[in-house]
């Protein structure tokens, strides 16, 4: 009886290899598009390999800083009594932001006013009486006259500058913050009331590694581009640390942008490509058509219609191709779209770039039009 079980067993998993090893032989058959075969062959992009501008650049991270800005306290500790302005307004220099209690300044300003009257009028009777022939005053008593209207003017000037100050008002030309006192508050020059930015222009403040220091000059342009947005912004370079800071071994460098439209924010986060050396001639592909090798990495070449891979060194990035030191010589044409199917000795047909992508949405609107009731 366990014999029998133990035959039994054996024929079973023989005839289970048989049938395995004719479903997997129907599955291996080869492709249509398969190396030297007779069916159609894939269709891919491909761009013709010519020498090309190559800008060293290197990529870095920043943030955004405003023109200007200032935090807007007051300088005495006194009552608000009126806001002047609306939170987020544009406000020009010398624009009455704040006003403070000064009922008392003011009465004390016309009691030295009167004094400055009555020591003006003193003055200038004791002097006459001094020119007079028979000096009818001494001159001591001249000179004590004029003393206290001069100790009275400046009582005066001092007071004005204090009553000024209960102005508080706008130090530049900027767009408001959030203010964060009402009316009736007890101020000090410790409490801020609100911020104060221009924004007119921005400020863009990177590192660079301190091998690149030598390379940045005054003036040099960059571009950047801001967390959350696609367009490419302009800058230039008008200042940089004059020293390496040693913790990093970086050197700060601070850029300037025009923004007339207020599209950049203070405080961003930016990613930035700067220039170090001038242009040079390489040979550039895109991106996309470099794939890994076991090697490092390759690339699809067309050669007599049929794809061959070949090995490259790669040397500088851009956003959107990459340069090649060597692999590939002026004039190769390399493959560009569909490398997820393409293997060595495949057949190819070279198309023009962008006619895979709008074949792609054509097959989408006729399967879409198709399944249409």
């Amino acid at each position: 009886m366990t014999r029998g079980r133990v035959v039994l067993v054996v024929v079973l998993g023989l005839a289970l290899a048989l049938g395995l090893r004719a479903v997997l032989s129907d599955g291996a058959a080869p492709a249509p598009a398969a190396r030297g075969g007779s069916g159609a062959p894939l269709r891919a992009e491909t761009v013709v390999v010519a020498p090309s501008a190559i800008q060293e650049t290197v990529q870095t991270v920043g943030t955004l800083a405003a023109n200007e800005s200032v935090d807007v306290v007051s300088e005495l500790s006194r009552r608000l009594v009126a806001v002047r302005v609306e939170e987020g307004t544009v406000v020009e220099e010398g624009a009455l932001l704040f006003q403070l209690d000064d009922a008392d300044l003011r009465s004390e300003l016309a009691k030295l006013e009167a004094r400055r009257r009555l020591a003006a009028r003193t003055e200038e009777r004791q002097r006459e009486l001094l020119a007079f022939e028979k000096k009818a005053l001494s001159q001591q008593a001249y000179d004590e006259a004029i003393a206290n209207l001069r100790t009275i003017e400046a009582e005066l000037a001092a007071l004005r500058v204090t009553l000024a100050k209960t102005e508080i008002r706008a130090p530049f030309r900027g767009r408001v913050g959030l203010r964060r006192v009402s009316e009736g508050a007890w101020l000090t020059p410790a409490t801020v009331l609100t911020t104060l930015q221009d924004t007119s222009r921005i400020k863009i403040d990177f590192t660079l590694p301190e091998r690149h220091a030598s390379a940045v000059r005054i003036g040099q342009t960059f571009r950047f581009r801001v967390a959350g947005r696609g367009d490419d912004f302009e800058g230039t370079v008008i200042a940089t640390q004059p020293a390496i800071d040693a913790p990093t071994r970086s050197l700060l460098v601070r850029g300037v942008s025009e923004n007339p439209d207020d599209t950049l924010r203070p405080g961003s986060f930016v990613t930035l490509e700067v220039p170090l050396a001038q242009a040079s001639e390489g040979i550039l592909v895109p991106a996309e058509a470099v794939v890994p090798s076991a090697t490092g990495h390759a690339v699809y070449v067309l050669t007599d219609g049929v794809a061959e891979l070949r090995e490259v060194e790669i040397g500088q990035r851009t956003r959107e191709s990459l340069q090649i030191l060597r692999g590939l010589t002026p004039g190769d044409t390399v493959l560009t779209t569909n490398l997820l199917r393409l293997r060595p000795g495949v057949r190819v047909e070279a198309v023009a770039p962008g006619s895979e992508a709008a074949a792609g949405r054509e097959a989408a609107r006729a399967t879409a039009g198709g399944g249409a009731p």
